[in-house]
């Protein structure tokens, strides 16, 4: 029978951890790469978040949150206003 403490993983599991991990890596790689590339694309074109995402395994609202995070302008400005009113002050 195996004692545990004296347990090394086969060679076969060790490869197949080791190759898990670069695939993880390159992964986030890409996916690093793709968003940035949905941000650059937001601002060289006249399209909007939703449309982009038609085309895009991610919602609108996931885009949108990409423009932010690579600092995309507005398309237009904002339409909604504080409710808080304004301090008057006194002269």
């Amino acid at each position: 029978m195996w004692d545990m403490t004296d347990y090394r993983p086969s060679q076969e599991l060790a490869g197949a951890l080791a190759a898990y991990a670069d695939a993880q890596r390159a992964l986030e790689d890409r996916r690093v790469e793709l968003r940035k590339a949905v941000a650059d694309e937001l601002k060289t074109y006249d399209v909007t978040n939703d449309v982009l995402a038609g085309h895009l395994p991610w919602t609108g609202e996931t885009v949108r949150g990409i423009a932010r995070e690579y600092g995309v302008p507005h398309k237009r400005k904002p339409t909604v206003r504080s409710i808080k009113p304004k301090r008057r002050t006194t002269a």
